[in-house]
């Protein structure tokens, strides 16, 4: 299953509360499948707790795995890189989209 969450709209601001975007996967059947969550930090844990929560019920097991996890998160995960408390700038989130051969490169606002 893959899921697509929407939550923080820009550094350190986020949505009242994490959305799960369409398309939501259907709740069908993996009683005996484990199930193991994915993201690049936990910071409030918002989003991972609103993706175990719905696949809880579902499956035999739901394990979680992230780059960094802060101490604030809601979920601690059971598969962490790093431990920090510290404002982490990803790649894929200041830098500008990959394009075609020949098109310029400039930065984002954010990445500024």
């Amino acid at each position: 299953m893959v899921f697509n969450v929407e939550f923080y709209t820009g550094v350190g601001t986020t949505l009242p509360m994490p959305v799960m975007l369409a398309p939501v996967p259907n709740a069908i059947d993996f009683s005996d499948k484990k199930v193991l969550i994915t993201d690049d930090v936990a910071d409030t844990g918002k989003t991972l707790k609103l993706v175990h929560d719905f696949c809880l019920d579902a499956v035999a097991e739901v394990r979680s795995a992230v780059i960094y996890e802060k101490t604030q998160s809601l979920v601690k995960c059971e598969y962490v890189w790093k431990r920090t408390d510290e404002w982490i700038n990803f790649p894929w989130s200041v830098l500008p989209v990959v394009r075609k051969s020949g098109e310029p490169i400039t930065p984002s606002k954010e990445a500024l």
